[in-house]
């Protein structure tokens, strides 16, 4: 078993990293730190994931809330979720849509009292080089505990980060990714502290040369088809529209299976094909490039990175097929 604590801000991939979480026989899932990002509100993403617990029977695993904003509180003004469509696509989907991004439920537990970024901090102390870390969505609570305490660097086993851009396009400018964007203070404390991260990209996540490893109505159909309960129910009911709006609005083979595939490396590190490390920094400034991941391979005249460590390795390319067939055969209580 791997010791995982996964950090969410709960959106539909998120939802699906979750589920995978709590369903997957090799990965113990000790905690879930939720933050503000797609979901709209901290609330909401920790009451997504106590939901989504629920429907995958998993009524222990412990949820914290963190920062209901970025680090940097004047750029939060400028933050406004890239995943609410209903103007754009109300026209084509009609009352579909209202089964994206519904509102959460208030949930059958509630959250701990203790906030994210303590929970970190007091789980890596007290687990020095045990548990690893994966992060879905923007980096405010792990920047935060290690701005609170810079000693946790060295005793998380792993880091995942699933964030950025290079080859592929980003979602929010064409060179910067979501994640990332939301709150790169926090993404660059990250990055500079000395944690050894893997970064998954938008470069193996959404671009069709991988749309092997998207979710699609056909496994929706081969959920219903081999296997029954509330899992299958929840999916079934829930994402048809979300591989609808992918493919409409982002032109995708299906839906991209971001946070899902971060997690299962966790586990299964050979799905992927990883550069060599290399000294990753995130840009703080500029309207279009603030938020970009910059990775230094060495070709460059000005020699900024030069000397500095190198932080990270980016996965470059993906087993699209085994990791999908793996994803529906833990749905589906195989794996």
């Amino acid at each position: 078993m791997t010791d995982v604590i996964l950090d969410i801000d709960a959106a539909g991939d998120d939802i699906l990293a979750v589920l995978y979480g709590a369903l997957h026989s090799e990965i113990n899932l000790l905690g879930i730190t939720t933050s503000c990002g797609a979901s709209g509100s901290i609330e909401q993403a920790s009451w997504v994931a106590l939901n989504v617990l629920e429907v995958a029977g998993d009524m222990k695993t412990p949820v914290y809330k963190g920062s209901q904003g970025p680090m940097n509180p004047v750029a939060a003004d400028d933050l406004d979720s890239p995943v609410h469509f209903d103007d754009e696509l109300r026209w084509k989907f009609g009352d579909r849509l209202d089964k994206f991004n519904t509102p959460a439920k208030r949930p059958a537990r509630e959250p701990e009292e203790t906030e994210a970024c303590d929970y970190l901090i007091r789980m890596f102390n007290e687990r020095p080089g045990e548990i690893k870390l994966v992060v879905t969505g923007p980096l405010t609570n792990i920047g935060l505990a290690l701005q609170k305490d810079p000693g946790i660097a060295g005793k998380i086993k792993h880091l995942y980060v699933m964030g950025g851009c290079f080859n592929t396009p980003g979602n929010i400018t064409p060179v910067t990714e979501y994640n990332i964007w939301a709150d790169p203070e926090a993404a660059k404390i990250t990055f500079n502290s000395g944690v050894p991260i893997t970064v998954v990209p938008l470069d193996i996540c959404e671009d069709n040369n991988f749309a092997c490893g998207m979710f699609t109505r056909d496994h929706i159909a081969d959920l219903e088809n081999f296997g029954s309960g509330k899992v299958v129910e929840y999916i079934a009911d829930k994402f048809p529209i979300y591989v609808d709006i992918w493919r409409e609005y982002f032109r995708l083979g299906g839906f991209p299976m971001d946070d899902a595939i971060t997690l299962a490396l966790t586990v299964e590190e050979d799905l992927c094909k990883y550069t060599d490390p290399v000294y990753i920094d995130i840009e703080l400034e500029g309207t279009l490039s603030r938020g970009q991941t910059v990775a230094y391979f060495g070709s460059q005249i000005l020699k900024t990175g030069q000397g500095k460590p190198k932080n990270s390795r980016i996965a470059t390319w993906l087993d699209g097929r085994r990791f999908i067939d793996g994803f529906v055969d833990t749905m589906l209580g195989k794996r």
